[in-house]
């Protein structure tokens, strides 16, 4: 279809741990604080003509392969396989690891969700975060850990702020900081095992959780942008790519021939066909599409590589499962 982009209506998902950030998108005060805010998600309402109304998942079969792109659709057919959301963290996350995609298909299969590998981009705030474990455990000993609370003194902690890229693989054992607010890109799932939370008296996963956890240190990769053309690449992995436009002016941004690409606006003001982006809205742009956007703003393209186009980037980008 000729269709280029569309943009995508925000959904906000109520967290016990969010913060004030994020309610400017609500039509309505809520008693619950909004910890996520859904940029780009297969059952969100499309905002822009001619499908304004209706949920992307019955939008896209009317697309075709074609518009969502050879790479996705070869892996995860007429869906979109990744997720986009914004994060505000008043209060630290619980402690949790997602599964990939071999566990989530079998183990999971009910759910209809994939794998879980993630990356953050820090928008605002200076915190620190959860990434692994400090020394190589056992999963008898991490499990009496978390049942008793003297695990939190063998997980590793990192100071985090604006502009830094963490890449969270599956099997990772991570947790967010409070006053963080990030842009999150990971594959389209919502399975997340809680591994301990503090004392809330939510429900713990610790069976499945240690399952799938990697019970060794996780270096955390050390990522330096590459200038590609008017955009930098930020990370690249298999499961995404994550890019950095800085708009002045006007630009014409394409998506690679192979896949569709989601941009979102983080930072300052842009306007496409006539509209005025609001801060985290998204466009969903079809594979080899161009849109023209005009202003001055920083936005986050994410998209799904082909093997080639992975190996062509620098390994100073590059990260693995």
């Amino acid at each position: 279809m000729k269709i280029p982009a569309l943009a995508l209506e925000p959904q906000a998902v109520p967290r016990v741990w969010g913060g004030p950030r994020l309610t400017r998108f609500i039509a309505q005060e809520r008693p619950e604080p909004i910890g996520e805010l859904w940029l780009a998600y297969d059952e969100n309402l499309v905002s822009s003509p001619p499908f304004t109304g209706r949920r992307l998942k019955e939008v896209l079969p009317e697309l075709g392969p074609e518009w969502l792109g050879s790479v996705p659709y070869g892996r995860y057919g007429l869906e979109l396989p990744l997720l986009i959301k914004f994060l505000d963290a008043a209060e630290w996350l619980s402690v949790q690891v997602h599964p990939d995609d071999s566990y989530a298909h079998t183990v999971e299969a009910a759910s209809g969700f994939h794998g879980k590998t993630e990356a953050w981009y820090v928008l605002e705030g200076k915190s620190e975060l959860v990434y692994g474990l400090k020394r190589p455990m056992t999963r008898e000993e991490l499990h009496q850990g978390l049942l008793d609370g003297s695990a939190w003194e063998n997980l590793r902690r990192v100071d985090v702020g604006p502009g830094d890229v963490i890449f969270v693989p599956a099997g990772t054992i991570h947790a967010l900081g409070p006053r963080l607010l990030l842009y999150e890109v990971q594959q389209r799932s919502d399975l997340t095992y809680r591994l301990y939370d503090y004392g809330r008296g939510r429900q713990l996963h610790l069976e499945k959780g240690l399952e799938v956890s990697k019970l060794e240190p996780t270096p955390i990769p050390k990522l330096q942008p590459y200038p590609e053309g008017h955009k930098e690449i930020l990370l690249a992995s298999s499961a995404f790519v994550l890019e950095r436009y800085r708009l002045e002016g006007t630009a014409t941004i394409q998506a690679p021939q192979e896949s569709f690409l989601l941009l979102t606006l983080v930072r300052g003001q842009a306007s496409w066909e006539g509209r005025t982006l609001r801060w985290g809205e998204t466009l969903l742009i079809g594979a080899g599409k161009k849109v023209a956007l005009s202003g001055r703003a920083e936005l986050l393209g994410a998209f799904m590589p082909s093997e080639q186009q992975l190996r062509s980037y620098p390994a100073s980008v590059r990260a693995s499962l």
